[in-house]
């Protein structure tokens, strides 16, 4: 008896011990840092960084009353850690003094909630005011005439599904999916398509996408779409011509050349800012769904970024291979050919 006793006191003081209290690992306020170092390991200065906060806030908002609730500003700066390192969860929440588990969820709420806004930043000059000064902007650059937006895929490397694995696989070898980007002239993004598998080809995207039906509806002004030889010439989709002969046509290519060089350019610059777009910054290891979120989240990031006038760091020699090399096979109409020799004899000879 006198034993069990003891036993029982020994249980009950176990019971009464005091639990230990929890350690929080510090968090560095990006308000606290050298903007030159906020600007290098977000991508965007503090100004942008406490605009998008409170934009933000209504949706990541901690919903609980509890004392430890991440701040909203918590949340954005880890998701952009994410977003702009290219590491994985496990140093990028290292860096932002949070758990892996918290970090997959600041990531998920905040990539939701810039999804939510994509239309509000990613917008098609839809309006006949906006039409025109994007035609404007675009002649200014090498004087190609009516161009409205310069489109181009790019890819975004990803750990496939296991199942229908084969249709990941792009033409460059590596599983991805593959985005297409309309940009206007001064590189903002204002067309997005993201939710195709990597084996996808580039003009099999652009005609499944909404600007066929777009442009369909603007047939009565001339306007178009600056495209490479992975797309078939088409009445609002101007290419490059093939075997060019006469001097206009030589000038039509180097115009075309030039203009449609600024999709590349954005396409670099997203991939610069957003290293885990890139496979420099390794293989996202999400579902392919969650990968088309990240990339428009980043998308909207990017938007808001040149508009804010925050240039990236892009570095010569380091642009990945973008969209298709394999010349489209599909047949290009009379009327469309009649299109560009019309603009041939207008504006280039």
């Amino acid at each position: 008896m006198a034993l069990y006793l003891l036993a029982q006191r020994a249980h009950a003081r176990r019971r009464r011990r005091v639990p230990q209290e929890r350690v929080f690992k510090t968090r560095i306020q990006f308000l606290n840092m050298p903007e030159e170092l906020v600007l290098q390991r977000y991508q965007l200065n503090p100004e942008m960084i406490r605009d998008l906060c409170h934009i933000l806030e209504r949706d990541l908002q901690p919903s609980t009353g509890r004392s430890h609730a991440l701040p909203v500003y918590v949340k954005v700066t880890a998701a952009l850690n994410f977003y702009t390192s290219g590491t994985f969860q496990t140093p990028a929440g290292d860096a932002a003094g949070i758990s892996q588990a918290s970090m997959s969820r600041c990531v998920a709420q905040v990539t939701a909630a810039l999804v939510r806004r994509a239309n509000i930043y990613i917008c098609f000059p839809f309006s006949a005011q906006q039409r025109e000064s994007t035609r404007q902007e675009f002649l200014a650059v090498a004087g190609f005439p009516h161009v409205l937006g310069a489109v181009g895929c790019t890819h975004v490397a990803l750990k496939p599904p296991s199942d229908h694995e084969n249709l990941y696989r792009n033409r460059q070898r590596y599983h991805s999916m593959n985005m297409q980007l309309v940009c206007n002239a001064r590189g903002m993004i204002t067309h997005v398509v993201a939710e195709f598998p990597g084996s996808m080809h580039d003009a099999t995207i652009l005609n499944q996408s909404s600007l066929k039906h777009i442009f369909a509806s603007w047939q009565e002004e001339r306007g178009w779409l600056l495209g490479d030889s992975a797309y078939s010439l088409k009445t609002w989709l101007m290419t490059p011509i093939e075997n060019p002969q006469t001097p206009a046509e030589h000038h039509y290519n180097l115009v075309h050349r030039t203009t449609h060089a600024i999709i590349t350019q954005t396409i670099a610059a997203l991939k610069a800012r957003f290293r885990c777009l890139s496979r420099s910054g390794g293989v996202l290891q999400y579902s392919p769904l969650k990968v088309c979120h990240i990339f428009v989240a980043c998308c909207v990031l990017h938007n808001i970024a040149v508009a804010r006038g925050i240039e990236a760091c892009t570095e010569v020699g380091t642009q990945e291979p973008q969209g298709d090399d394999e010349v489209a096979k599909e047949t290009v109409t009379a009327e469309a050919e009649q299109a560009r020799l019309a603009l041939l004899q207008d504006f280039f000879s």
